[in-house]
């Protein structure tokens, strides 16, 4: 999680917004903007290809998940769900 928080903490968000549960738009309300950052950067750092445009809204904790499969399992695409 530290890795993820200290990106959204570069995105702009409050240490205080960042949660486990916590919904990228819905809660944490990522405008386009950060939403490129934020796909670029979970590629640069992880290797790991998310289509945060999709219709599913992706919490906090389902990132971490993602980025612990990568560590695990190497480079991959992450379709939305």
């Amino acid at each position: 999680m530290g890795e993820l928080r200290e990106i959204l903490l570069g995105l702009g968000f409050k240490d205080s917004e960042i949660a486990a549960d916590r919904r990228l738009r819905a809660h944490l309300a990522l405008d386009s903007t950060e939403t490129i950052e934020l796909e670029q950067e979970l590629q640069k750092r992880f290797g790991i290809v998310v289509d945060l445009w999709d219709k599913h809204d992706f919490t906090v904790a389902e990132l971490v998940e993602l980025i612990e499969s990568a560590r695990t399992h190497g480079t991959q695409e992450v379709p939305g769900a």
